[in-house]
This record gives structure tokens, C-alpha cells and sequence, in this order.
């Protein structure tokens, strides 16, 4: 095996597990696995810090988020992108996450999906949160 097939095959299932981890809120496996300078980008902001994205996350997320559902996952390298569905209580919002994995660990998450759906179960304080402030 090359090292680049190593680093598809890490990348691709890290995208897998980065799904099934917020399917079970395991939090340990997320504290983990991302980097502690983690940095995820979504259509409402960037979140910078691993405690910080998960301490704003995890709640709304265990909240509004029903199941996760993975369509396909294609990796290349340190990069993969999961496309999956987003099961929430206003309908099936499909979502792709674009992982960079360094070390082993998740560097960053972009989140690509419309948000109309998922604006519409946060709360006001869930969307403050999201964006920072």
C-alpha cells in the first residue's frame, strides 16, 4: 500500500466516523479527533476552536438533529467530502461536509447545504450562537 492510498483510505473513513459521531453525540471520539485549532465553516459562520465549536454545536445539534444519513463519500489525499442527508423536524435537508484531515486528526469541516430548513427549528439564541455572538 503507498502512502497515498493510506492517506485516501484515512481521510475517507475519518468522513465516515465524523458522521456516525455526531449520529451518537460522541463527544469523547469528537474532543479526539479534531484538532485543537479545528475550524468549521457552514452558511452561518465559522466557528475556530475545537472546545469552542463543540461547546456551541453539540447542544443545537442534539436538539434539531434527528439522524444523519451518509449518501457517498469520496476522499482524495487529506481531503474528503461526505455527502449526506440531515434528518431534522422541517424535512430532509441534503448536506456535503468537505474534511481536511492533518495527522490523523480533522482539521476543518466546510459545511455546503441550505439553511432555509434548519433556520427555521433554531431558536434565536440557537442562531446568535452559530454566529459568534
Amino acid at each position: 500500500m503507498t502512502d497515498t492510498a493510506h492517506t485516501e483510505s484515512e481521510s475517507g473513513a475519518l468522513a465516515g466516523a465524523w458522521i456516525e459521531a455526531w449520529n451518537s453525540m460522541d463527544l469523547d471520539w469528537l474532543r479526539a479527533t479534531l484538532t485543537e485549532g479545528f475550524v468549521h465553516d457552514s452558511p452561518f459562520g465559522k466557528l475556530e476552536g475545537r472546545e469552542h465549536y463543540l461547546e456551541t454545536v453539540a447542544p443545537i445539534a442534539s436538539g434539531h438533529v434527528h439522524k444523519l444519513s451518509i449518501q457517498n463519500i469520496v476522499s482524495e489525499g487529506d481531503q474528503a467530502a461526505v455527502w449526506f442527508d440531515n434528518h431534522t423536524p422541517q424535512g430532509v435537508v441534503p448536506a456535503c461536509d468537505w474534511i481536511t484531515v492533518i495527522d490523523g486528526q480533522i482539521a476543518s469541516v466546510h459545511s455546503f447545504y441550505d439553511s432555509t430548513l434548519i433556520r427555521e427549528v433554531l431558536t434565536a439564541k440557537d442562531l446568535r450562537q452559530l454566529r459568534g455572538s
